[in-house]
């Protein structure tokens, strides 16, 4: 399958010492923002979700190469020493609203039924809300920086210095585990919101 690489980026962005501070999501750790809140809690696929607001949705994927599993992402996939890293921008209309980063150990990418390694630039998440058997884990939230890597990205984009909201949850399907993490970017609403969120 032919895919189309956004080579202007680094990949990966998150990189295997950076420090993340992904936190369940509960009062304590979610923003004011009730709007927001409904982003980041919505347990549905993002990738519907988006298309509900363009035209035209599509995957710009920054890099899929094996990788190392991070700390705080093996405390939902175990230390397994090989795995593979996805980043994408999901783009609606041209314009990003989604950083995703997806770890797959080995085992799930050779699950046949889930066919990981034949993404391409389609989405994820459709993928993964297609299988039967599909279980979501809790929900996590961060928030990030403009001087954090996904906060220079954004700025790389071409929009302004803020904080940004992410989302992570760990998926099971056919016996597999799948972490993706999804930070609000760019033209997204909840981008908006939570630049709102912070000069309100």
């Amino acid at each position: 399958m032919d895919v189309v690489v956004e080579t202007e980026f680094d990949f990966p962005i998150i990189r295997h010492h950076q420090k993340a501070d992904w936190l369940l999501a509960n009062s304590a750790t979610l923003p004011e923002s009730a709007a927001l809140q409904a982003w980041l809690l919505d347990p549905n696929s993002l990738t519907a979700k988006l298309k509900q607001h363009c035209a035209n949705f599509e995957v710009r994927v920054i890099g899929q190469q094996p990788g190392t599993i991070r700390s705080d992402e093996a405390r939902w996939l175990g230390d397994d020493e090989h795995a593979a890293i996805r980043e994408v921008l999901l783009c609606c209309d041209g314009k990003p609203w989604v950083f995703a980063r997806s770890v797959f150990p080995q085992r799930a990418l050779d699950e046949q039924a889930l066919q990981l390694g034949q993404l391409g630039n389609n989405p994820l998440g459709a993928h993964l809300f297609a299988q039967p058997d599909l279980e979501r884990g809790a929900i996590e939230v961060a928030k990030f920086s403009p001087d954090s890597p996904i906060g220079r990205l954004n700025q790389q984009l071409g929009y302004p210095a803020q904080q940004l909201w992410g989302r992570r949850s760990c998926f099971k399907a056919a016996g597999q585990k799948v972490l993706v993490a999804e930070v609000f970017i760019g033209e997204s609403i909840p981008a908006k919101l939570a630049n709102e969120d912070i000069q309100s």
